[in-house]
């Protein structure tokens, strides 16, 4: 595992200049699309007024072994951040395509949430993309039903077993961090299967700024998925990982429904 990842070498790999563009890369042959990625706050742990602003480097591998021997793999990098205002930006890696050379080129999706304005900004970079930048705004809240209002049929409720262990410390991206492997097993014929299934979860976090470091997914539907923080950096991000570029056009729902409410008679 590597201490950290400089992120002029990861602009100097795609050929694209740093200012206004993300640092993203993938480190196995390029692969027509990612069709599994896990999303994680650094910080999550922690209380909300006490999340600082951030950014870091985080590499995702993923595998997969199917009944005739054939196996998926890939492994790419991405970078979120957390800026002063509590704006949250991550990358989204959907794939590759050829660009108009022929070259294959990182198709990316890059989303960033608004807490205080409730909105959710995203446009996508690479071959094909639509230089748009769109903007929607969350609806407010439903309160649902009281739950002690509806009447349940009584059933005994499906109680997995579940082990845990502790897996002591290790150094992941130069901090400290414990570990804790959790199993599920799923009994023979629960769920028709011939033999019992395990599905493994292992977290891995700084106990000093309560910051989840590592995570491991290991599920027989899903195959083997690893989440794991290769630097992190505390304090103001650079500005450009949230501005979009500037030729880009933006949609806003808001003014779309400002639009319709106009041209009603």
């Amino acid at each position: 595992m590597r201490s950290g990842v400089v992120f002029p070498v990861l602009f100097a790999l795609l050929n694209i200049p740093a200012v206004g563009r993300l640092p993203a890369q993938s480190l196995t042959p390029c692969i027509r699309a990612v069709r599994f990625s896990m999303e994680r706050d650094l910080f999550m742990a922690a209380r909300a007024n006490a999340r600082p602003a951030y950014t870091a480097t985080i590499r995702q591998t993923f595998e997969q072994t199917f009944p005739d021997g054939n196996t998926i793999h890939w492994t790419v990098e991405s970078v979120q951040a957390r800026d002063e205002a509590g704006r949250m930006m991550r990358q989204h890696i959907e794939g590759c395509d050829p660009d108009s050379g022929g070259e294959s080129q990182l198709r990316i999706r890059i989303s960033i949430f608004d807490p205080a304005a409730k909105t959710d900004t995203s446009w996508n970079t690479g071959p094909g993309s639509m230089g748009l930048t769109t903007v929607f705004h969350q609806p407010q809240p439903i309160t649902p039903p009281s739950l002690n209002d509806i009447p349940r049929t009584p059933s005994s409720p499906y109680r997995p077993q579940v082990t845990r262990e502790d897996l002591g410390t290790r150094t992941i991206a130069g901090m400290e961090a414990t570990g804790i492997r959790t199993t599920e097993t799923i009994p023979a014929g629960a769920e028709g299967n011939d033999m019992p299934l395990k599905m493994v979860h292992e977290i891995w976090t700084s106990r000093e700024n309560r910051t989840t470091l590592l995570v491991i997914d290991d599920n027989p539907y899903t195959g083997h998925h690893t989440w794991e923080v290769e630097s992190l950096t505390v304090g103001p991000p650079d500005p450009a990982l949230f501005t979009p570029p500037a030729s880009y056009k933006v949609w806003d729902e808001n003014s779309r429904a400002q639009t319709t409410a106009e041209i009603k008679p």
